[in-house]
């Protein structure tokens, strides 16, 4: 009577225990986990990077809120861990650890993984490189030709106002005719300023800097065109 009444707690507690699949679990298990919602995760158990100044030592699974599990092994790509409260889960089960076969496997796959993401990352790079370098010839392209459009336009500007000008310095020929009007007039005009004798208006006029500047213009124009018109002749007559 005596012994059952010593055997009953020890049979009570081992009850407990085996009915708490937490107290059993160890980090580094192997571990299948039901979500309350109904889908599942494999992974095997590890714990957040600790504080340093906390000594390592055992996790007792049972009395944490929640628990971290490494998925890298389960599912070659996916590296990283994951970490669940405790309220989230409906079931938890330790599960055998992976044979040397299957851990071969999945080892080789997550190398073929990793190099296949080494290589996509080098042709992203090798793009991203060959559409910046794109992208700066484009730009260097636009603003050659918004350039050399501006230059075409300065140019078409300066032109016409070359041309307008030449216009007007033909009008002020035709009103101070080069055998009636020329440099002498100005020295005329000197002259006459010293006698303090009147001058005529349409010297006064002839006079004017922006008349001068126009006038001097059209006329160098006029004696190039005879130039060019006697030469021309010239050339004629030796043929």
């Amino acid at each position: 009577m005596k012994y059952s009444l010593l055997v009953l707690p020890f049979l009570a507690s081992l009850a407990v225990a085996q009915d708490d699949p937490w107290k059993s679990l160890a980090k580094g298990d192997r571990v299948q986990v039901m979500f309350r919602s109904g889908n599942t995760i494999l992974g095997s158990l590890t714990t957040k990077p600790a504080d340093p100044r906390t000594p390592p030592g055992p996790v007792d699974f049972s009395a944490v809120s929640e628990i971290t599990i490494d998925v890298s092994l389960e599912y070659p790509g996916l590296n990283g861990t994951m970490t669940i409260p405790k309220k989230e889960i409906k079931e938890i089960r330790k599960l055998g650890s992976l044979d040397a076969a299957t851990m071969k496997k999945i080892q080789e796959e997550m190398q073929r993984i990793q190099k296949q993401a080494a290589s996509d990352e080098q042709a992203r790079k090798a793009a991203e490189g060959d559409r910046d370098k794109a992208g700066k010839a484009a730009r260097e392209a636009a603003e050659k030709a918004e350039k050399d459009a501006a230059g075409d336009k300065d140019k078409g500007a300066s032109l016409l106002k070359d041309f307008q000008e030449l216009q007007k310095g033909r009008e002020l020929l035709q009103r101070f005719p080069p055998d009636k009007y020329g440099p002498q007039t100005l020295k005329d005009m000197a002259d006459m300023a010293v006698r303090k004798q009147p001058i005529p208006l349409d010297w006064r006029e002839f006079a004017d800097p922006e008349v001068q500047r126009l006038w001097t213009l059209a006329n160098n124009a006029r004696l190039q065109e005879e130039k060019k018109k006697e030469k021309e002749k010239v050339e004629e007559k030796k043929q």
